[in-house]
């Protein structure tokens, strides 16, 4: 028995009157509303909101101290690439079967489960720091371990959010998951320089199992309300990625995305090589530099949830695309950490605008019933990025990190700016 394959429409349940009395408290208007409105208006998303904060408060530390690690041990901008790899392989392999995964299981259950061993797997690394017998292999081996987890919790987690807020908040409560999302992106990095400068690389790690501990506490806590829609009973495990593709307002988007993902958002690997061998500012500048992304993320992402509404606004991605593509030739470029941070700033302003827009869109045309595995198939994008970074990391390696990076972002702003021009669907979204 497959699954149905009739086309995508909107989960009109979120709509009904009964679910929104059931899942919002008494709203206060005002301006705080325009931005905080689904964290204000429902207990249960915003439990869900601190949750998912503290765990990727965890994982942004763990990415700089594993990356920083693996500069250490090798001195090699290519292994760097190749930890990033091992890191996204689990979200092309595993995101199939997690949507099937998400869509029949108990989603609470499931991040519980993925947090509480990514928490495990951080201490065993803390441990082997600490008893000097750490070796690159083990970093390959805790990349994709993590990334094994990564590729359950992401989509499961926002699988949770349409279950959580009605669908008039949607977008809001999307873009103010990818706001606190990018707000770690600050707290993360600037936690984990800190003690990597002050006391090693292995306090960073036992910091992200504490954080991932928190997260477990209160997503352990969290009661969700019984599904609109059954799951369905036996699902293919390449539906949600058939339904993507076959769905043209979604091909569109998975492919803006995936451009993005595959060409510039590997640099994130690489600050660490600018912040050390190009701006020669050490693993305090590194966290000044991921903090000022994450302050221009924060912003992006708020900016979406201001507008609360994600139609017509196609033509209007590609051009953030283009400019967030830009903004990271610049970094390459640059040879001054504050401009640096600047452009940095900047890249992460465009950056969540384009993700948190394309994510909205993505969710208000799915069904609850399809939606984790369409998640799923949609984050296997995630999946790019680490791949992406084994090229960047090998043309690191035989030109420099500035060539790398830099050539990217400017494939990227060219292939996207020749899909907005040749898609209608983009036009149209």
């Amino acid at each position: 028995m497959t699954a149905r394959r009739s086309p995508i429409k909107p989960d009109a349940t979120l709509a009904e009157q009964s679910l929104d009395d059931a899942l919002s408290a008494p709203s206060r208007p005002g301006r705080t509303a325009r931005f905080l409105g689904a964290i204000a208006k429902y207990p249960t998303f915003r439990q869900l909101w601190f949750g998912t904060m503290a765990a990727s408060v965890g994982q942004w530390m763990q990415q700089i101290a594993l990356g920083w690690l693996a500069l250490e041990l090798t001195n090699s901008p290519s292994f760097v690439g190749f930890v990033a790899f091992a890191a996204g392989i689990p979200f092309i392999v595993i995101g199939p079967p997690a949507g099937n995964l998400i869509d029949r299981g108990d989603r609470r259950r499931l991040l519980l489960v993925c947090q509480l061993f990514a928490a495990a797997v951080a201490l065993v690394v803390a441990l082997l720091v600490f008893s000097q017998v750490v070796q690159p292999w083990h970093l390959l081996v805790t990349a994709f371990l993590n990334g094994s987890f990564l590729s359950l919790m992401t989509p499961t987690q926002q699988s949770l959010v349409p279950m959580l807020v009605a669908r008039t908040d949607l977008t809001n409560a999307i873009a103010l998951m990818s706001a606190g999302q990018n707000l770690t992106r600050v707290a993360g990095p600037s936690i984990a320089g800190i003690l990597i400068a002050w006391s090693g690389v292995g306090p960073a790690f036992v910091a992200q199992a504490a954080m991932l501990l928190v997260a477990f506490a209160l997503v352990s806590h969290l009661r969700l309300p019984p599904r609109t829609t059954p799951a369905t009973v036996a699902a293919g495990l390449f539906d949600g990625l058939r339904l993507i593709l076959t769905t043209p307002a979604l091909r569109a988007l998975f492919f803006m995305v995936a451009i993005s993902m595959f060409f510039v958002f590997p640099y994130l690997n690489f600050i660490n090589v600018f912040a050390r061998d190009i701006l020669m500012i050490g693993a305090t500048g590194l966290g000044v530099l991921m903090a000022a992304s994450g302050c221009g993320a924060v912003a992006g992402a708020l900016s979406v949830a201001a507008r609360g509404r994600s139609a017509g606004v196609g033509p209007m991605l590609v051009v953030l695309s283009v400019l967030y593509g830009f903004a990271i030739l610049g970094v390459a470029i640059s040879s001054s950490a504050p401009l640096s941070a600047g452009l940095m700033f900047v890249a992460g302003f465009m950056g969540a605008l384009v993700f948190s827009l394309n994510t909205a869109l993505v969710q208000h045309r799915i069904r609850d019933e399809v939606r984790g595995r369409v998640m799923s198939a949609y984050f296997l994008t995630w999946g790019l990025m680490p791949l992406g970074a084994l090229p960047m990391g090998v043309i690191a390696g035989l030109f420099g990190a500035r060539v790398a990076v830099g050539a990217g972002a400017l494939i990227s702003s060219l292939l996207i700016g020749i899909l907005g021009l040749t898609s209608r669907e983009i036009r149209d979204l």
